[in-house]
């Protein structure tokens, strides 16, 4: 009687299980999370470019008040294409931020989840209230700038005005930084990064969002791509891609 005992025979792997594990042995990356990083990497690049594009067209750049207002009335259409840009690159920016919580779940989560905070909070306000400066220069080429000026003597009355917009200016401010850091934290991209990204910040705004700080936005955009870029490749050689 011998003492060999055969072997049970391997249960079948299911071709569900097998696939992605046969997939990732070949260095593939599944077409979802192909786009899914494609859009994290662009979105930066075109906050960049429609941010230069809104600064550049702006016809009040660095004005305010009544002079803005007129400014907004005399040139409907170089006013569009100011908050079609901004618009925009509002959105985009916004993105990496909400983003985040799909690719980073161990190092860097709580980063991540506090720039997704933040950046729904901006996401969901300030992009669509550039729509006023289109009632700003409506309300200039039918009625004066006088009379936009007592329209906002009465809309600065309202407390909820300043309830939305002062939330939604710190959110934009602070939502991309906050993924970058999450970025940073996760090991996807390196420190010059985050820098980049408060010193373009800085540039617009301290700038008065004239297209020289949108320029500054936009290289630090690219940065922010290119790093992303770099780490999810060092992620995926070393088999430890955080989404």
């Amino acid at each position: 009687m011998s003492d060999t005992v055969a072997a049970a025979p391997a249960a079948p792997v299911p071709e569900s299980a097998a696939a992605p594990a046969a997939a990732a042995a070949a260095g593939r990356i599944r077409p979802s999370r192909a786009v899914r990083r494609w859009l994290l990497i662009a979105s930066p690049v075109l906050a960049g470019l429609f941010v230069i594009l809104g600064t550049a067209a702006d016809p009040a750049a660095g004005i305010s008040g009544p002079e803005l207002w007129r400014l907004y009335a005399e040139h409907p259409d170089a006013l569009q294409w100011k908050s079609f840009g901004l618009h925009w690159s509002y959105t985009f920016w916004a993105l990496p931020a909400v983003g985040a919580f799909a690719f980073i779940r161990t190092r860097g989560a709580w980063f991540a989840n506090v720039a997704g905070l933040f950046g729904i909070l901006g996401i969901a306000m300030l992009p669509g209230m550039l729509i006023v400066d289109f009632y700003d220069s409506a309300i200039g080429q039918v009625a004066g700038t006088e009379t936009t000026e007592a329209v906002y003597a009465v809309f600065d009355t309202m407390w909820a005005v300043p309830a939305m917009t002062l939330p939604a200016n710190v959110s934009l401010m602070l939502c991309l930084p906050l993924a970058v850091g999450a970025f940073w934290r996760a090991r996807l991209v390196r420190w010059w990064a985050l820098v980049a990204v408060v010193l373009g910040i800085a540039a617009l705004w301290f700038s008065g969002f004239l297209w020289w700080g949108g320029a500054i936005m936009a290289v630090a955009g690219a940065v922010v791509a290119v790093e992303l870029v770099l780490g999810f490749r060092r992620a995926d050689r070393a088999g430890r891609a955080e989404d």
